[in-house]
């Protein structure tokens, strides 16, 4: 199972390798820093089970990220990975088709089990139900 991150900030790597492979230990975790590299290294994946993506990455704008993962690779589940929780962000990234909304401030438990969420299948968001 291979999961790729694609983040423009080397902690958020380590971070994110560390908490996916507590979540599965069979999955090889990949990185990228910007979104072609991204979407050149994804298209490379045989197995790619989760797409994780920061919607800060330079080069391009929020939302583009997200958009053009989910029109590439439309099976693959693509979860958003921000620094920001405004719920009006976290409503589009949901609409748009995101897998899940990650916020880097998730303490590393709640952060593993939102990837678990994800990769079993159920969508992950931070808001609480209505």
């Amino acid at each position: 199972m291979d999961v790729l991150l694609v983040d423009d900030h080397p902690i958020i790597h380590e971070t994110m390798r560390a908490i996916v492979r507590s979540v599965r230990s069979d999955v090889a975790f990949h990185g990228q820093f910007d979104l072609e590299s991204g979407l050149s290294q994804a298209g490379r994946l045989s197995d790619l089970a989760l797409v994780l993506v920061d919607l800060g990455l330079p080069g391009c704008s929020g939302m583009e990220a997200l958009i053009k993962f989910r029109q590439t690779f439309p099976k693959t589940p693509v979860a958003v990975i921000s620094a920001t929780e405004d719920p009006d962000k976290v409503a589009a990234a949901l609409e748009a088709g995101a897998a899940g909304y990650l916020p880097k401030t998730l303490l590393p438990k709640t952060m593993a089990a939102a990837v678990r969420t994800i990769i079993d299948g159920n969508v992950y968001s931070p808001l609480a139900p209505s």
